[in-house]
């Protein structure tokens, strides 16, 4: 079986060769063509010899995955289903904005977070995504489009599968390839603390944690990770985080769900668990999926919500959502085995 290469780092790809009875230059040739020039074929890169060539097509592998279905939503996002050699599926999604172009990536083939308002959640979990699968999605964009953010809030929990992660952030970070600035690549999780965000933080790119309720009893009823990572450890974590990262702040995802976590009551109490660290507050209003039991707050309430925090000194966004007619705003993403 071919061994796919698009996502290991230089460090992989050389050790690799060398067991492989290839050269540490061999390596450092191949490296640029697959993330500089976004190669397909060993055939074409033509400072190899023709001898080099013709292992690396018998060993390995540059596949991308196979696009087996796009949808264009009337705001512009695109979503894109890719399915990789053992038929696994992911969604991930470009967004074009007037300043930028974000790119949403998946971590996981589902998701075992449990989370009651995502999507996503419903699909169960299968497994984890290769380094080479998360990096396949990246590379399926920027082969169409300038990407200059970069967000991991697609399917799956990004910190319970941190040997690809971070083989993939060394990728984008590298000065030499696609030299993305530590600012514009978040990584996004639902609450997992301990050695992988501490490893995270090295990194320096920015963490939005999803919060979503403002006490223990309400997110344990909508999220099942906080029954084992509680309010106060999360907060402790991502302030430290903040810290070792050095970034400028935190980014709290906080979805507006009518009736649920809504009332000026929630407002008071995020205020209290914000005080002291630096964040920045994104309300989203909630995206329906088929079948959801949740409705989104009125507009009015959400800018009531959004006032409040304002003059609590929070910085705070009414985050616009995208691709809700194609299902591929936030919290809408699920592999659809109908397609």
């Amino acid at each position: 079986m071919q061994i796919n290469i698009i996502g290991l780092t230089l460090s992989q790809l050389c050790d690799l060769f060398i067991e492989h009875g290839l050269s540490k230059l061999d390596a450092k040739r191949v490296y640029p063509w697959i993330h500089k020039k976004f190669s397909s074929s060993f055939e074409k890169m033509s400072d190899l010899s023709i001898y080099t060539r013709s292992i690396l097509q018998q060993k390995f592998s540059l596949s991308k995955g196979k696009c087996i279905n796009i949808q264009k939503s009337v705001d512009g996002t695109q979503k894109a289903l890719l399915q990789f050699s053992d038929s696994a599926c992911v969604e991930t999604v470009f967004i074009p904005e007037k300043n930028r172009n974000t790119i949403c990536i998946s971590s996981q083939v589902g998701c075992a977070m449990g989370c009651k308002f995502c999507h996503t959640g419903t699909q169960g979990f299968t497994r984890n995504l290769t380094s080479s699968e998360i990096m396949a999605q990246v590379l399926f964009w920027k082969e169409h489009f300038n990407i200059s953010n970069i967000v991991f809030m697609g399917m799956g929990e990004p910190l319970l599968n941190t040997d690809s992660l971070f083989s993939v952030l060394k990728i984008l970070l590298d000065k030499k390839t696609h030299n993305f600035s530590r600012n514009k690549i978040t990584v996004s999780t639902c609450g997992i603390i301990g050695n992988q965000l501490n490893i995270l933080s090295q990194f320096g790119v920015k963490l939005a944690l999803s919060l979503h309720a403002t006490n223990d009893e309400l997110r344990s009823k909508i999220m099942p990770i906080n029954n084992k990572y509680p309010l106060n450890s999360i907060l402790s974590a991502v302030k430290q985080y903040k810290t070792d990262s050095n970034t400028n702040h935190i980014t709290f995802e906080y979805l507006m769900l009518k009736d649920i976590n809504d009332s000026i009551n929630n407002a008071k109490e995020l205020v209290s668990i914000l005080h002291n660290i630096p964040a920045k507050v994104n309300l989203i209003s909630y995206n329906d999926w088929p079948n959801s039991t949740f409705k989104s707050s009125d507009k009015e309430q959400i800018k009531k919500f959004s006032t409040f925090l304002l003059k609590k000194g929070i910085r705070t966004t009414i985050r616009s959502s995208r691709g809700q007619d194609i299902l591929a705003a936030c919290g809408q993403l699920k592999y659809n085995s109908n397609l």
